[in-house]
């Protein structure tokens, strides 16, 4: 048999080659190409908005399964929680607020002292079971049922002063006894002023330099009289101040922050005054004391005296001493 071929034969494979390739091995144009991915993105989009729709609606309605707990559940919870941990609670939602606020609503006795904190509750310990420490300021606070006692470390800084601030006025709302160290009251009265608390702190790290003495005496501020409508211890009925004698100046600066005595209390609604002079047992009789020491805290007494209206508390304001 020969290989060769004819020339038919060559003539059939000429037009095979030659024939066009049929429509469907042809490659798309870059119109269709482009037209029919992008219709595929679209049908992916929509398919990925149907599933989150879905799993939204879902999830949506497990919210709405979420189990309600009552009022005293919370309240057990509450009960071995952080005092300070219910202040920040308030701002969860109504239902907090509300059952925060009616408890701190009970406190009748506030205690506010500046002193070392470490001698109550070392640096290591976030609580003693009694007190709790501020997760950002040098502070403690004992809350009970009737009773919240405040600790401000004796080397505070500023925003120890406003965070105290804060706590303070959340509890003067309701409390009916109170006691006061000197400084705290100072700050009372200055975030009362027109004064701005961190510039209130500048001064106050200026009257550490001077280390008291009669130097101290000459150094005032000058307020603004502002006007408030309201007692920022509405329902005092006893009053107490602690004075160092190292603070005495203090008493003195109380009428430099323009601040009324009606804005802090009810002169009308107090029951007692109390200022509790502190290793003062001397103030009392005139041994062994110059006469210019004496001369210079009852100059102090006095003009502390006539800012809260003695004369009209007559024998409702007190000192002792101790």
């Amino acid at each position: 048999m020969s290989n060769s071929r004819t020339p038919a034969t060559v003539v059939s494979l000429l037009e095979i080659v030659r024939a066009p390739i049929p429509s469907t091995l042809q490659m798309p144009s870059l119109k269709e190409f482009v037209g029919n991915n992008v219709q595929r993105l679209q049908r992916k989009l929509v398919n990925e908005s149907s599933l989150l729709s879905l799993k939204g609606r879902k999830r949506s309605q497990c919210e709405k399964e979420e189990i309600v707990l009552a009022d005293n559940i919370w309240s057990l919870v509450f009960d071995h929680s952080s005092p300070f941990d219910l202040i920040s609670w308030r701002r969860v939602n109504g239902k907090f607020k509300r059952l925060i606020d009616k408890r701190f609503e009970n406190v009748l006795y506030l205690d506010v002292y500046k002193m070392d904190i470490t001698a109550i509750l070392p640096p290591d310990r976030d609580n003693n079971g009694l007190f709790y420490r501020h997760k950002n300021a040098q502070l403690l606070l004992q809350l009970d049922r009737h009773n919240a006692t405040i600790i401000v470390h004796e080397r505070w800084a500023s925003r120890d002063v406003t965070r105290i601030f804060s706590a303070i006025q959340l509890f003067a709302r309701s409390a009916q006894t109170v006691l006061l160290d000197v400084a705290i009251v100072e700050l009372v009265i200055a975030g009362l002023s027109s004064m701005d608390l961190s510039r209130w702190f500048a001064f106050q790290c200026y009257l550490r330099t001077l280390e008291g003495g009669d130097t101290e005496d000459s150094v005032h501020v000058q307020c603004i009289r502002k006007e408030n409508q309201t007692n920022f211890f509405p329902r005092l009925k006893e009053f107490s101040i602690r004075v160092a004698e190292k603070d005495f100046p203090a008493l003195s600066r109380m009428r430099d922050y323009a601040v009324d005595v009606q804005t802090i209390f009810s002169l009308r609604d107090t029951q007692l005054f109390r200022v509790i002079l502190l290793s003062g047992k001397h103030l009392a009789t005139t041994t062994n004391e110059t006469a210019i020491s004496k001369k210079r805290t009852n100059r102090h007494l006095r003009a502390f005296k006539k800012w809260i209206g003695s004369i009209e508390l007559g024998e409702r304001y007190c000192q002792q001493y101790s």
